[in-house]
């Protein structure tokens, strides 16, 4: 597998260089993350779509995270970055003004370093997900009421990004 290419960036998320993922993750360097928040329905009946981390995966292997998230190569925009990770991921193809933009975070440790700008999408429920098994073990949907039970009573199913990703989420989504 080859290693992919990310920018490395400053505090200001200004690019400064750019350098392989593995030597970007083993020094703890800032780089770039998207992340979709899947949801269908409206009230009691509204979901989210959790995805369950493959058992290959080299961090939080089947662990659940957010309904599509993924680095951002170097060159590549958020947008132009989240729009190849909903292919890659969930084998959806969507133009980005399908996403609504909830904002960015700041890097820290939770997200891995990672500069995360969050994004929403609201499914219709024709879409057809054809998820990579080496990357998505299962997507599932589960009321948002329940999936916010089982972030409180068992934090560590969730990686530490989805987790404040979703904070987040909650904290800057208009209403």
């Amino acid at each position: 597998m080859a290693d992919d290419i990310f920018d490395v960036v400053n505090e200001n998320d200004e690019v400064v260089s750019s350098a392989p993922r593995s030597h970007v993750h083993a020094n703890r360097l800032l780089h770039r993350s998207a992340h979709v928040l899947m949801f269908a329905g409206v009230g009691a009946d509204r979901k989210i779509l959790l995805q369950k981390r493959s058992m290959d995966k080299d961090t939080y292997p089947g662990v659940y995270t957010t309904s599509c998230s993924g680095h951002i190569d170097s060159g590549e925009t958020y947008d132009e970055g989240v729009v190849r990770e909903m292919a890659e991921e969930t084998g959806l193809k969507v133009d980005v003004s399908r996403l609504k933009k909830i904002g960015k975070i700041s890097a820290r440790r939770e997200t891995g370093n990672e500069f995360t700008f969050v994004y929403e999408m609201e499914c219709r429920g024709d879409e057809k997900f054809t998820p990579p098994p080496d990357e998505v073990e299962s997507l599932e949907w589960v009321a948002v009421s329940e999936f916010e039970r089982m972030v409180k009573d068992a934090p560590k199913k969730f990686t530490p990004a989805f987790r404040c990703v979703y904070e987040f989420y909650k904290s800057n989504r208009p209403e």
